[in-house]
């Protein structure tokens, strides 16, 4: 006996919306369905399409529960409409059927699984480097910083600014330029200790926290970074007015040139300004005795 009855569906039918009942079933046999659920600001989420074979609505009918997610179709459809008395019974004729949905369940939840984890990845990546954006930086910043609280670890933080970067664009063109970005964000990636944060700070800017390094730790890090860009050759880097593309880095490090992420990000700022201002290619960091003269 052949359950429920085939229906074909115009492209952009609504079958179900979220909060509905699980009054039935549907099987794909032809065409793609879109699971949409609608965000906090009232934005329509596409959560995943579904292809010919899938089977959807069946948890919403099993439980006797409601829709968690609007099904429309995305393609013209034919599909199979199961009303929920018929799908019920049919799985207690058959309880195989039961083990089929639950390896459907598994292969939904892992790809569900991975979209979140792109999403999560995109939303604390720059586009660009692929490395942290500042706000995932600030927010690490903080948590690394209330553990070092706990424990009286050093936290340093390191900044860098690609010198002379605008003379490299109007040199090189905009695309060169990225690809300079690109380049200097392998380099952090591969000189970095396992752990390190490193994020683009904005434009052609850099900021890494290095957790438990201490001042001459993070000086160590920064120059060796430092070396590593400058030996590198750079397509058109030698028209750069330093003979090759350079950057100048400037270091904090907590507690001592700053008591929260705000301040330590500022001190290790002004550090990179004094690296700028004294002839570029080089890292400064912060003295005792060059803090109490600012203060």
């Amino acid at each position: 006996m052949t359950l429920g009855q085939e229906w074909r569906l115009p492209e952009g039918t609504t079958l179900w919306r979220e909060g509905e009942p699980g009054d039935h079933v549907v099987v794909l046999l032809e065409g793609t369905l879109e699971v949409l659920r609608e965000d906090e600001d009232g934005h329509i989420v596409l959560i995943r399409q579904l292809e010919r074979g899938a089977i959807v609505g069946d948890i919403a009918t099993v439980d006797r529960g409601v829709r968690s997610a609007t099904v429309r179709a995305r393609t013209e459809c034919l599909i199979r409409r199961i009303p929920a008395k018929e799908f019920l019974a049919k799985l207690d004729e058959e309880p195989k059927l039961y083990k089929q949905l639950f390896w459907e369940q598994i292969a939904r939840v892992r790809s569900l699984t991975n979209d979140m984890a792109a999403s999560q990845r995109e939303a604390i990546t720059d586009p660009l480097t692929k490395l942290y954006n500042i706000r995932f930086f600030r927010q690490r910043l903080s948590l690394e910083l209330d553990r070092a609280l706990q424990t009286s670890d050093p936290v340093s933080v390191a900044m860098f600014d690609v010198d002379h970067f605008k003379h490299y664009n109007d040199t090189n063109g905009h695309q060169g330029g990225d690809e300079v970005l690109v380049s200097i964000a392998g380099t952090f990636r591969e000189a970095g200790r396992r752990g390190d944060i490193v994020a683009r700070y904005g434009g052609e800017e850099f900021i890494v926290l290095l957790y438990g390094a201490t001042p001459d730790e993070a000086n160590i890090y920064a120059d060796h970074v430092r070396q590593l860009i400058e030996l590198t050759d750079f397509p058109g880097g030698r028209s750069q007015p330093l003979g090759s593309v350079t950057v100048s880095g400037g270091i904090a490090t907590f507690p001592r040139d700053g008591s929260d992420a705000q301040t330590l990000i500022g001190s290790a700022d002004r550090n990179l300004y004094h690296a700028k201002h004294s002839g570029r290619n080089r890292v400064c960091g912060m003295s005792p005795s060059q803090k109490a003269t600012e203060e």
